[in-house]
């Protein structure tokens, strides 16, 4: 068994992985973050919508971001139950790889002209994600991709195109994520690596991006609309007021 000392230094461990990619992040990814958040200042300037699709746990990025407290009410998550661990596992690693379906969902969420549509994927080689990136953008989107450029360069593409999702998109972010994802090695399981950083990392991105976005309306003299948390005064007819309006038009709502 570990010791509560060994734990705490594997605590330690994570927490320096975490801190040291957000400061390289920060760092080395500043002008693709600004980029993608002036695009998504003008889509909601124009009306249009913000779109999130991440497969497998990669979705909870879209979760995340939709229907948050202080998050941005124009957030539309592609939240399918084919590409969701929430149906089973097994099965949506597979439906991830079927060529064809990522077409049916941007058809069927509308995706379109002047939309953005934030796409998130370590390895950036499966069909959903890249096909997903190829068919917004044939219908005028605009496309980010929150993604691991030294992962998916060691990986062959597996889908339709032979691309990689860095390839398809018009703004690229590296999420600096290792292979495996896990970070933490136990020399006592022979080296294996615990304790995945993705879902810290890329939900620290998405909400930089919405932080950048509310600046940059700010800016230009608009007022974002804003969800608010229901405890705290006046939250619950905020969001009332804003599910009014955007019901009839994000299908999860």
């Amino acid at each position: 068994m570990f010791g509560a000392h060994m734990t705490w230094s594997y605590v330690a461990d994570y927490w320096e992985r975490v801190s040291n990619t957000i400061s390289r992040i920060l760092s080395e990814e500043k002008a693709s973050i600004e980029k993608a958040s002036e695009e998504v200042a003008k889509a909601i300037t124009n009306g249009k919508m913000i779109y999130v699709l991440g497969t497998g746990h990669s979705m909870l990025v879209a979760i995340e971001m939709f229907h948050r407290a202080g998050g941005l009410a124009r957030i539309y998550p592609i939240l399918d139950p084919g590409i969701s661990v929430f149906s089973g596992a097994l099965k949506s690693s597979m439906f991830e790889r079927l060529s064809g379906y990522a077409e049916i969902l941007i058809d069927y969420y509308q995706v379109g002209l002047g939309d953005v549509l934030i796409v998130i994927s370590n390895s950036g080689k499966n069909a959903v994600p890249v096909e997903a990136s190829v068919s917004a953008r044939e219908r005028g989107a605009r496309v980010v991709a929150i993604t691991s450029l030294e992962y998916s360069r060691m990986l062959k593409p597996e889908n339709r195109f032979g691309k990689k999702l860095y390839e398809v998109a018009d703004i690229v972010i590296d999420n600096k994520i290792p292979e495996g994802d896990a970070v933490v090695e136990i020399k006592s399981l022979g080296g294996r690596r615990i304790a995945a950083i993705s879902t810290i990392i890329n939900s620290f991105i998405a909400h930089t991006i919405e932080i950048m976005a509310v600046g940059r309306l700010l800016e230009l003299g608009y007022n974002p609309e804003i969800w608010v948390s229901v405890n705290v005064p006046k939250g619950s007819e905020i969001n009332r007021e804003l599910s009014k309006k955007y019901f009839s038009i994000i299908r999860h709502l």
